[in-house]
C-alpha cells in the first residue's frame, strides 16, 4: 500500500490519540477503573495528554537532529490530541471531583499550586490549539511564530504540574521533567546549529563509506 508506506508515521500518532481513549471508554464502562472511576480516568487523561504534548514538543528537535520531515507532520495533530486530554482532564476534575462548585474550584486553585500552574498552562495552550492550522498561519504571518511561543512556556507548566500533583510517581515526573528541559536545551540556536551540524558530518561520513 504506497498511500500507508509514506503516511505511517501520520496512522501512528493518530492511534496514539485515538487509542487511550478507547481503552479508558472500555475500562470505565467495564467498572475496571477502580474504586474511584472518575479520578482514575480524570488521572489518566492528564497523564496521557502530557506525553502527547511532550512528543509533539520533542517533533522539531527530531527533525532538526534526525533530519527527517515527518517529524513535522506529526507535529500539530500530536499537540491537538494533547490538548484534547488536557480538556477532558479539567472536565472531569469539573464534573465529578469539584461537582462544578466555583467555590471549591477557585479554593482549589488558590492552595493547590499544582492546580494554578496546570490551569495557566491550558489557557496558555488554547490560542495555540485555536490557530494551529495553516490558514491561521497565512493570516498571522510573523505574529503566529511569537504567538507559538507560548509553547514554551505551556509544556514547562504542564510538565510541573505534573510534578507537583504525582506524588506516588515521582520517578516519572522527573523524567518528564528531564526530558522537557533537554528538549528546551535543544531548541537554543548555538545548540540547534551543532546538532545539525554534527548530523550533516554524520551524513558526509556514511556518504564516503
Amino acid at each position: 500500500m504506497p498511500w500507508l508506506r509514506h503516511n505511517w508515521h501520520r496512522v501512528i500518532a493518530h492511534a496514539a490519540g485515538i487509542a487511550p481513549l478507547a481503552v479508558l471508554a472500555i475500562e470505565y464502562a467495564g467498572g475496571r477503573l477502580g474504586a474511584i472511576p472518575e479520578r482514575a480516568a480524570m488521572l489518566r487523561t492528564g497523564a496521557i495528554s502530557l506525553a502527547l504534548l511532550v512528543a509533539s514538543f520533542a517533533c522539531t528537535p527530531a527533525a532538526a537532529l534526525l533530519g527527517w520531515r515527518g517529524a513535522i507532520q506529526i507535529r500539530r495533530a500530536l499537540g491537538l490530541y494533547g490538548f484534547l486530554y488536557a480538556g477532558l482532564h479539567i472536565l472531569i476534575y469539573a464534573l465529578y471531583d469539584s461537582q462544578f462548585d466555583l467555590e471549591l474550584m477557585l479554593r482549589d486553585l488558590l492552595e493547590r499550586r499544582a492546580m494554578s500552574v496546570g490551569l495557566i498552562a491550558f489557557v496558555l495552550f488554547i490560542p495555540l490549539a485555536l490557530t494551529s492550522t495553516a490558514g491561521w498561519q497565512r493570516r498571522l504571518g510573523k505574529r503566529w511564530r511569537t504567538l507559538h511561543a507560548l509553547i514554551y512556556l505551556a509544556v514547562p507548566l504542564s510538565a510541573l504540574h505534573f510534578l507537583w500533583l504525582e506524588r506516588d510517581r515521582l520517578e516519572t515526573a522527573a523524567i518528564y521533567a528531564v526530558l522537557v528541559g533537554a528538549l528546551l536545551l535543544m531548541r537554543l540556536p548555538p545548540l540547534r546549529r551543532a546538532l545539525v551540524q554534527a548530523r550533516a558530518r554524520a551524513r558526509t561520513s556514511s556518504q564516503r563509506m
